[in-house]
């Protein structure tokens, strides 16, 4: 009996699944069609799940991949940048040799007494709507608790607080990369993007989209750097904002709401 072996390629960033055959396939379609519309309906999934896809690519990356362009002649689109066509070149080779590795691998398992004992690999999955890759830039610690700086960009920064207990156990220090997790509906907005607030994380940005239903608004708000973050709130709270997509508007996110994450 022949046994045969399957497997999944995926492009890690700090030991965190980033791009994967079905994303790989995603700006593919971006770049051959130059519309998300478009390569969302090509592989048969919603408009909304092909954003959130960019999105967590654009926020796992060092480098933006996808770009979108509005108005003009053309009347705007989406477009891969040149760092997602050579992610996409190094996927293909990397594709093909772990073809080749699946294939050599099973020729050299061999059964014995009837058994195979196969391990499998886990994998974790966040429901947290936003997850930003962050640099440790300055730590204090207290006897309970430690405040971390964070750099999410060249002229970003967010502060976080965590016990002391997970500060050990995620073994931070200076320069170590984290993920900074929080979820949509921690994440309140404003339309008067002067307001500042002492205890909370400022996020300035565009709001890109918006979907709605009749109780629950989601807002996908585009920062400077690229960088997406995501709100929820009711409609009612929503409407009485006042703001659409182009608006401008200012996030904010106490740092207790902050999740760090180490892969």
């Amino acid at each position: 009996m022949q046994n045969m072996l399957h497997g999944r390629l995926w492009l890690n960033k700090s030991d965190h699944d980033f791009l994967g055959k079905g994303r790989m396939e995603l700006l593919m379609l971006i770049e051959k069609s130059g519309s998300i519309t478009k390569a969302a309906k090509e592989m048969k999934m919603s408009y909304k799940a092909a954003w959130d896809a960019v999105d967590a690519m654009n926020n796992l990356s060092s480098s933006a991949l996808v770009e979108s362009s509005k108005g003009g002649k053309g009347g705007g689109g989406t477009t891969i940048t040149p760092y997602a066509k050579e992610l996409i070149e190094t996927y293909k080779i990397l594709e093909e040799e772990h073809h080749l590795f699946l294939q050599n691998l099973a020729k050299r398992i061999q059964e014995k007494d009837g058994h195979i004992s196969l391990l499998e690999s886990m994998s974790v999955r966040l429901s947290a709507r936003n997850q930003l890759k962050v640099k440790v830039a300055e730590i204090h610690k207290s006897r309970v608790e430690s405040e971390l700086t964070l750099q999410l960009g060249e002229n970003t920064w967010l502060n976080a607080t965590i016990t002391n207990d997970s500060f050990d156990a995620l073994e931070i220090a200076i320069g170590v990369e984290l993920y900074a997790i929080f979820k949509a509906n921690a994440l309140t907005l404003s339309s008067d993007t002067d307001l500042k607030k002492s205890d909370a994380n400022r996020f300035l940005g565009t709001i890109a989209r918006i979907e709605r239903d009749s109780f629950n608004a989601q807002i996908i708000i585009e920062l400077e750097n690229k960088k997406s973050v995501c709100s929820t709130m009711s409609v009612d709270i929503f409407d009485e904002l006042g703001v659409g997509v182009g608006s401008k508007v200012v996030a904010f996110c106490r740092p207790k709401n902050i999740i760090l994450g180490r892969w």
